[in-house]
């Protein structure tokens, strides 16, 4: 989060100097047609960002309260996805394990999945199930009875596009941030 504050930075610096270049080399009438120009442009790319988000229930305090254990069921492993990051909150990422789509996470939220034992393969992404963005994250493991995974999915921007990453974490790393987010509901219970 501390380097992308310092790019946000840099980059609102390097606008300004190339508003007022503009400005002095084209006139104040032409930069401003060029910057309303460039929030329509702004403003219609959030909203094709927005338009793919679904709407996702808050699962139960009781059902939250239970996953708060961080325990699997007898013989089933469980999976924790968490997104707690302040870039691109409002855009959900997609949630899919082994093809079916589980449910979108947008910060801050995680979800809870029951899995069988053996391997799986888990896919973050962003945009429509038929219209992936690229960018995707894919992360193929095996599970183990009893055992429980966290992962923790981010969204890196970059000049066009972005990246969406899922990383494993140890949970005593990430206890506080769960207690802090919602969880989400899932589509299926069980995969």
């Amino acid at each position: 989060m501390p380097r992308n504050l310092v790019l946000y930075g840099l980059a609102a610096l390097a606008g300004l100097v190339l508003y007022g270049v503009l400005r002095a080399l084209l006139g104040f009438e032409i930069v401003m047609l060029l910057s309303l120009a460039a929030l329509v442009v702004v403003g219609v790319i959030i909203f094709r960002n927005l338009q793919t988000n679904r709407k996702i229930a808050d699962a139960t305090p009781e059902a939250r309260t239970a996953a708060l254990s961080f325990t699997a069921e007898p013989g089933k492993a469980a999976l924790y996805i968490l997104r707690n990051q302040f870039v691109g909150r409002a855009v959900g990422v997609n949630i899919e394990v082994d093809g079916k789509q589980i449910t979108q996470l947008k910060s801050p939220r995680f979800m809870r999945l029951t899995l069988t034992p053996g391997p799986h393969r888990i896919v973050g992404y962003m945009g429509a199930p038929d219209k992936k963005k690229p960018g995707e994250a894919v992360l193929e493991g095996h599970a183990q009875p009893g055992e429980v995974l966290i992962l923790k999915t981010e969204v890196e921007p970059q000049m066009v596009g972005v990246i969406v990453k899922l990383t494993p974490v140890e949970l005593d790393k990430v206890r506080a941030d769960f207690q802090k987010t919602r969880m989400v509901s899932n589509d299926v219970a069980e995969v």
